[in-house]
């Protein structure tokens, strides 16, 4: 599998991963025509669809899962990353998924979490590319694990 520097660091993570890689179908990217909520209704709490806007560049939530919006105690549907303080350009957000535009690969990073709940340090995200031609990178499909 060429997208695996290393092996992911849960199950979740890791499931989601082979779906994407899964629906590639011998292109380096799926679209998001080829993703079909009813083949993860196990993830579905832990996705964000995010699209990919440009000049300016910017990020804006399509979808934020239920599990993701409750841990964060708010949904952003609809907000733009740039609108956001924590996932501003300067943020660790920002800049991975800047990264999945040019390295068109999936990334799994780890980052401070900055919502209300006290035993949540981190979390893990895995942001994954989408492109409806596999050359421009469109949306990113991401799955959100929290570190307790």
């Amino acid at each position: 599998m060429p997208y695996r520097e290393h092996r992911p660091v849960s199950d979740l993570i890791e499931r989601a991963l082979d779906y994407w890689d899964s629906k590639r179908a011998g292109r380096r990217m799926p679209a998001r025509r080829d993703i079909e909520p009813i083949e993860i209704v196990g993830l579905l709490p832990y996705v964000v669809l995010i699209d990919v806007e440009r000049d300016p560049l910017d990020f804006r939530y399509r979808l934020i899962g239920t599990g993701v919006a409750a841990r964060f105690g708010r949904d952003h549907t609809g907000a733009r990353f740039s609108a956001l303080m924590q996932q501003n350009k300067e943020s660790d957000v920002w800049s991975a998924a800047v990264r999945i535009l040019e390295e068109k690969r999936p990334i799994v990073s780890r980052i401070p979490y900055t919502g209300f709940n006290p035993w949540t340090q981190y979390y893990r995200d895995l942001s994954m590319p989408l492109s409806e031609d596999d050359i421009v990178v469109n949306m990113l499909f991401g799955v959100l694990e929290f570190e307790t």
